[in-house]
């Protein structure tokens, strides 16, 4: 490495302190209050989903009434801790944002690890909290478009967890040289096996937190002195070569590195499942208003896809233990679901609507093959072929997935979303106070303190 050419973890240490509010072009501040929308909107039935509740009230019982919030409860703990429980509830659904092109999520691990940061601060204002998670998101998905292995870690958490580093460190103002460090511890906590996704445990939902945690923990170590790996990604035992077995591209990683910000390249779910199973269901939605009078006579649908998702959500649909997990994963499932009730939304994880026996005839009839022409990762394409009786068949072909920059959902759709996560939750949270939400995430700029986002978001 010449000193033209230097690391890519210096490039990255440096570009994170020096980035400004006024260096953000306006399209990527306005796409970050839309996330944030989209993110908050979800945590609030997130709350409710098992296993949340046992995260928050754990967290709380070890805060001592002080610290950061944990939201909806109102709960204090500690920041790491709520930056854990609140990641939690809003990953629980798995409605949260995805980079496609990676097949993960990030504002899961930069928002609650932001917040529960921003909370220690005297004041934290709209454009700083903008400004780090624009840089936090920026990171996980540099990081990550560096790979093209098939899924085996889950990377939401894996590089995730230096995004929530980079977010907070940014906060709290560190140094090129505290930067660094901080990715540098936070990379002795990596983590993110794939084996509870494939099991449909529910620690899948508490990885991306796990890596919000460690990465609020690492930045206020940086601050304090403490010192982490220089090459955390490149070295001999750094990210990449032990990770990722050596076989990545850098060029990703600082390809128009202050020019692009990849929160641009994010996209909004429109239904509350692995983002692998959703141009699936859209091929569904797209054939079902021709076979609306025609479901019983279907004797079987193939889904043609990736290898990669064929192995994540192409089995057989068997709930087990945890079956809400188990219907997120499971195209037999989600596809069923479209062609039955016409869309795939939070009611249909409910435990009535998963041993639906007409949902579940149908989804025994799905077939999901893996596709040797597509890119063993593709999340994008899949292509559907329904057989009825008689022979008569109906197919349908999804290149790029509803919610993806190239077919967005806007800001209303995103609102929509927002107050029918809402309604469904059932909670306290009158249209005043969504509202009230609403309008100041939208001039975040704005805001002089972004505790004002947690006092909101507490029920």
């Amino acid at each position: 490495m010449t000193m033209e050419t230097p690391p890519i973890e210096y490039q990255l240490s440096r570009y994170l302190a020096d980035t400004r509010f006024e260096d953000l072009p306006h399209e990527v501040v306005q796409y970050c209050k839309q996330m944030i929308i989209d993110s908050l909107g979800v945590s609030i039935p997130g709350s409710l989903a098992p296993g949340c509740n046992a995260v928050a009230d754990l967290a709380g019982q070890w805060g001592g009434g002080q610290g950061a919030t944990i939201m909806v409860s109102g709960h204090k703990t500690t920041p790491p801790l709520a930056a854990l429980a609140n990641s939690t509830m809003m990953h629980a659904l798995d409605f949260d944002d995805t980079l496609d092109a990676s097949a993960l999520h990030t504002f899961v691990n930069i928002l609650p690890a932001a917040l529960a940061a921003a909370e220690t601060q005297d004041k934290v204002t709209g454009p700083e909290l903008i400004t780090s998670i624009v840089l936090g998101v920026d990171i996980i998905c540099r990081l990550s478009l560096a790979v093209s292995r098939p899924l085996s870690w889950i990377r939401t958490a894996t590089c995730g967890g230096f995004g929530a580093a980079a977010a907070v460190g940014k906060l709290l103002k560190l140094d090129a040289e505290q930067m660094a460090n901080a990715l540098g511890i936070v990379y002795s906590q990596t983590a993110g096996n794939a084996q509870g996704l494939v099991e449909g445990r529910l620690v899948k939902r508490l990885q991306p937190g796990f890596a919000a945690q460690a990465g609020v923990t690492s930045a206020f170590l940086a601050q304090k002195g403490i010192t982490g790996s220089q090459a955390f990604l490149t070295g001999e035992y750094g990210f990449y070569p032990l990770y990722e077995r050596g076989e990545y591209d850098p060029e990703p990683v600082t390809r128009a590195l202050g020019d692009h910000y990849t929160i641009l390249d994010l996209s909004i779910k429109p239904y509350p499942a692995c983002r692998m199973t959703h141009s699936s269901i859209d091929a569904a939605l797209e054939l079902r208003s021709g076979l609306l009078d025609r479901l019983d006579d279907i004797t079987q649908i193939q889904v043609i896809a990736s290898p990669m998702v064929k192995q994540m959500v192409g089995k057989p649909f068997n709930p087990g233990r945890t079956p809400q997990v188990d219907a997120q994963f499971s195209i037999p499932y989600t596809v069923a679901t479209a062609l039955v009730k016409g869309e795939v939304f939070l009611d249909h994880f409910e435990a009535e609507a998963i041993s639906d026996p007409d949902v579940k005839a149908l989804a025994d009839k799905i077939h999901v093959i893996a596709s040797q022409d597509l890119a063993a990762n593709d999340i994008f394409n899949a292509r559907m072929k329904i057989t009825l009786k008689g022979g008569e068949t109906r197919e349908a072909k999804i290149k790029i997935p509803l919610g993806n920059p190239a077919r967005p959902m806007g800001m209303e759709m995103c609102r929509e979303k927002f107050k029918r996560c809402i309604d469904f939750s059932g909670l306290k949270f009158d249209q005043d106070r969504q509202e009230t939400l609403l309008k100041r995430v939208e001039n975040l700029e704005n805001m002089d303190n972004v505790q004002e986002i947690l006092e909101l978001m507490t029920l």
